[in-house]
């Protein structure tokens, strides 16, 4: 019985663990949320999108290089994030 109690108690600790990372991982996506309408809301705004375009490509090709596991993740957000910076506005610029 002793070993019963022992196996129910870790598989409580881990459901646990698990449902707090899971909490986290939510969390952490609403933030994403909200910190991209708000930058929306800027870059919809800001007068020297073309720049801000350059620079953009710039800090994403030196996250994707020094993350390689998630640039493929990145990639889905950073093409939303180029058109919203006039990638496809400005030909010539992009």
């Amino acid at each position: 019985m002793d070993q019963d109690q022992e196996i129910r108690e870790t598989l409580d600790v881990h459901r646990q663990s698990i449902q707090g990372l899971v909490d986290n991982q939510l969390m952490l996506a609403a933030q994403v949320h909200v910190l991209q309408a708000a930058l929306a809301t800027v870059l919809l705004h800001h007068p020297d999108r073309a720049t801000l375009l350059r620079t953009f490509k710039g800090y994403m090709k030196i996250s994707k290089e020094s993350t390689p596991q998630l640039a493929r993740h990145m990639e889905a957000l950073e093409g939303g994030m180029l058109a919203l910076l006039g990638q496809d506005t400005e030909p010539g610029k992009a």
